[in-house]
């Protein structure tokens, strides 16, 4: 698939199961696809005090933490079930779930809720920019694979617990958890995004400025 029609296709797609589905054979595409999300562009690297805090040493303002199907079913057992909303059905159906987190520059900000504050700042801007983009192109790539894909903000999986579970550091700050999809379903439940129909055109966001 060319690029043009990759970003033309990619959609929010959210499988649903009430049972756990079984898993496609995605691993090598999987891993495919996280190469190619890695090859965003960053402007600053991340502080030293992240690389101190886990095993992954990159030099990225991002990290992604995949689980594969068995893990994505085994979690749906494990996290917390109140205001679990719609992740246990997506846990159920999913090839894969990444978990992916920015890494903010050290603050004195005060904690919201369980997760770390950061500071307002044009580097911890850049940081999630940075992020962000290897997340598009996460969805792009498994786009161009016939992989389904929904970024979600993570809703439970955001907890202090499930960052246990995982082992992820605290200190990272979830930007996307990126569930990907098998294209067969069976008879589970599909769902896409309410907004893609509603998008403005070209002229609604963007102006060429002319200087005289």
């Amino acid at each position: 698939m060319q690029t043009d029609e990759a970003i033309r296709a990619r959609k929010t797609v959210k499988i649903l199961s009430d049972r756990d589905l079984p898993a496609s054979d995605h691993c090598c595409q999987i891993n495919e696809i996280l190469t190619l999300a890695g090859q965003a562009p960053f402007h600053r690297v991340c502080e030293e005090h992240h690389r101190q805090a886990s095993s992954q040493s990159g030099i990225e303002p991002w990290r992604f933490h995949a689980l594969d199907a068995a893990s994505c079913r085994k979690l749906r057992t494990q996290i917390p079930r109140e205001n679990a909303g719609k992740v246990p059905a997506m846990l159920a159906a999913a090839d894969a779930l990444i978990m992916t987190t920015w890494l903010p520059n050290s603050s004195d900000a005060p904690y919201v809720g369980d997760e770390p504050g950061f500071a307002a700042t044009v580097n911890n801007m850049e940081h999630i920019a940075a992020a962000s983009a290897a997340i598009q192109n996460l969805l792009l790539a498994a786009t161009a694979r016939g992989v389904l894909s929904y970024w979600s903000s993570g809703g439970v999986l955001r907890s202090t617990e499930v960052f246990k579970l995982l082992g992820i550091p605290r200190l990272q700050i979830l930007l996307g958890a990126v569930f990907l999809f098998p294209k067969e379903y069976g008879e589970a439940e599909l769902a896409t995004s309410k907004l893609r129909e509603h998008r403005g055109s070209r002229e609604t966001w963007s102006r060429w400025v002319t200087l005289h």
